[in-house]
């Protein structure tokens, strides 16, 4: 299983000159680690996954320090940064239990200890930055600020000693966290002297002592060169805009700074295909190739994009990919359906050198995903789910990175398109309030002068066969009761009175009815067809049952709920035993392999849920990475999120 693994990761892994050359390190280095035992394993393990959160990619590293845990479980080094990954993908629960492990084995003034107990103050920070004004969340920033304060006391190191100062300013105790920063700041400028080549850390350090004195053109100086210290080390920048944030909290933090800690842009790109042969009349002719590509390259340079969300259709999608690689920059495609039948539909038509273009592409790129793996069935809509992955992903990622994204399109503005187009992309970008950039096709048709079209007609894709059923994008809920199995007989009636009964009280209340419902034994299916409606009501069923005191209708105080959801293509149809409307397919059993490897108490969403709600940009959700973890009866890995309301710690 290991070997089949590390096969399929350098496989993937990016192998071109134009992707960027630490990320591939890191990858092809993993690829070749997996399996591998012993304490230079581990020190190996520990190295790349501290590598991939300096690069901004914390659940990479999370898969990696994963990885080295399952064959290292003791391991100092790994634990401290499988908690420090968990922590920056949201996952506190987990950076606590390995915090737990490792606190207790350190010596006090260690410099693991430091970090494992500042990180258990940031822990802490960020619980107490989520709750709202009261009881829980002062308890919090008490913790968070003694955590800080005994990392700083054992080693005198500036790093718990800096987030102190912020965060005693933070909470109200300004002479406190004034006298810190001051003390700070003398030491960091100490440590200058002495070095030739100062630490990224120092010189934020000394930013942020500077800006929490109110010496804010010291404190700008000193930000930019943490930036060109840290160069392409985003993971760390993106950290120092965080904090930034939590300043900009109780004091005015100008423009000026985030742009001194800029990190790479994050864009999403849509762009329309190359014409069909004989498209009358042009849209994109083969002769604008070189003008779109020219166009695509000064966008990118003039954005800065350095992570890059797209398809890969022949013409803007592949011209796109081909530029990003050029910049060295990182490149995450997704095909809306299985690879054959994309290269039929969306590539082949344009002849032998765009396929050959297209399997470039995908070669050099970071990461090639799939909306769904089945066949395209003439299922347009599949384009549109797949458009609503892309910008999800890319969400996801600027907020990992504190910043925003941008749509970039090659696009005709005059023309009207189906769901999932380009023009509609841009549209529903658009709705939401997010910048984009515009290359006007038509406008570069016009500055070609008189593009020559063959004539004919234009070439339709493949479309499904007559009568047959289309698949509508849904999200499919399971739920079941934790300890079901252990019920005695004389269990059933309180089972179907209160168990089942406040699941009923649930969806009566529920703000949007359910498409479908259904239950068998403690188990409970439901189907919704907007992703936030789902969410809403999977957060509201789990909330019933965590406040029901369970031993007063007769059932076990652990009485739990599991809830497991992914959203994907579906088939609606009549079911002919129920009767009834019903959903069919392999993405409903999906969905059902989720459930039963939730937590109990929890709710577990698929990647794809994940991105469509924050493509949906709804601000009463959250969802913390868990990793690719196997689903039930042998159904493979899934990446998996936990669901949580925004302002939950956990």
């Amino acid at each position: 299983m290991a070997k089949q693994r590390a096969s399929k990761r350098r496989a993937s892994k990016p192998r071109g000159p134009g992707e960027a050359p630490d990320l591939r390190t890191v990858l092809a280095a993993w690829a070749d680690l997996a399996g591998g035992d012993g304490e230079v394993a581990a020190e190996r393990y520990a190295e790349l996954g501290g590598r991939a959160l300096a690069l901004g990619h914390a659940p990479l590293a999370y898969e990696i320090l994963r990885h080295g845990l399952a064959t290292h479980a003791e391991h100092p080094r790994l634990l401290y940064l499988a908690a420090l990954a968990s922590a920056k993908t949201g996952s506190y629960a987990a950076a606590a239990d390995c915090l737990r492990t490792l606190l207790p084995r350190l010596k006090p003034r260690s410099s693991l200890y430091v970090e494992a107990k500042s990180l258990e103050g940031r822990i802490a920070k960020d619980r107490w930055a989520r709750l709202p004004a009261g009881r829980e969340r002062d308890a919090a920033g008490d913790t968070a600020v003694n955590a800080y304060e005994a990392a700083y006391q054992a080693s005198r190191s500036y790093f718990p000693g800096i987030n102190a100062a912020t965060l005693n300013v933070l909470l109200g105790r300004g002479s406190r966290g004034r006298a810190l920063a001051e003390a700070m700041r003398d030491q960091c400028l100490k440590a200058l002297s002495k070095s030739r080549a100062p630490d990224p850390w120092l010189l934020a350090t000394l930013g942020e002592a500077c800006l929490l004195l109110d010496a804010r053109a010291d404190a700008l100086r000193w930000y930019r060169r943490a930036a060109r210290a840290a160069k392409r080390r985003i993971g760390d920048i993106a950290t120092m805009r965080r904090q930034l944030k939590l300043i900009s909290t109780v004091q005015p933090v100008g423009r000026e700074f985030y742009a001194a800690l800029k990190v790479p842009t994050v864009a999403v790109f849509t762009g329309h295909m190359l014409d069909h042969p004989g498209r009358l009349p042009p849209r994109f002719p083969p002769q604008l190739e070189a003008a779109v590509a020219k166009a695509i390259r000064t966008e990118l340079a003039a954005s800065d994009v350095g992570i890059g969300y797209c398809s890969a259709a022949c013409g803007a999608d592949i011209l796109f990919i081909e530029e990003m690689q050029r910049r060295g920059a990182e490149v995450h495609v997704t095909l809306p359906f299985n690879r054959e039948d994309f290269l039929a539909t969306s590539v082949a038509f344009a002849g032998p050198g765009w396929m050959r273009r297209f399997e470039r592409a995908l070669e050099r790129a970071t990461r090639v995903t799939y909306g769904v793996r089945e066949r395209y069935l003439g299922d347009d809509m599949l384009f549109q789910y797949t458009a609503a992955l892309t910008q999800g992903n890319a969400l996801l990622r600027a907020q990992q990175l504190e910043t925003e994204a941008l749509l970039i399109a090659v696009a005709d503005p005059g023309e009207a398109e189906p769901p999932g187009g380009t023009r509609s992309t841009l549209a529903s970008w658009d709705r939401v309030g997010l910048p984009a950039r515009l290359i006007d096709l038509g406008a570069i048709r016009a500055a070609g002068g008189g593009v020559a079209s063959a004539s004919g007609r234009t070439a339709a894709p493949e479309t499904a066969a007559a009568g047959s059923a289309q698949r509508r994008i849904r999200t499919m809920l399971f739920a079941d009761m934790v300890g079901f199995s252990k019920l005695q007989e004389e269990d059933t009636p309180a089972f179907l009175v209160n168990f089942l009964g406040e699941i009923a009280r649930v969806v009566r209340g529920s703000r949007v009815a359910p498409l479908f419902l259904n239950t068998w034994g403690d188990g409970l299916f439901l189907v919704f067809e907007d992703v936030p409606d789902a969410a809403d009501f999977a957060l509201k069923l789990r909330d019933a049952v965590r406040r029901t005191r369970w031993t007063d209708h007769g059932l076990p105080a652990e009485t739990s709920i599991r809830i497991g959801m992914h959203t994907g293509p579906v088939f609606p149809a009549v079911d002919p035993i129920l009767q009834r409307d019903n959903f069919f397919g392999s993405h409903v059993n999906r969905a059902a392999r989720i459930e039963p490897v939730t937590a109990p108490g929890a709710v577990y969403v698929s990647e794809q849920t994940a991105a469509l709600l924050a493509a949906a940009r709804s601000t009463a959700f959250a969802c913390d990475y868990l990793g690719s973890l196997p689903l039930a009866k042998h159904f493979g890995e899934s990446v998996l999120y936990r669901l949580r309301r925004a302002q939950e710690s956990e």
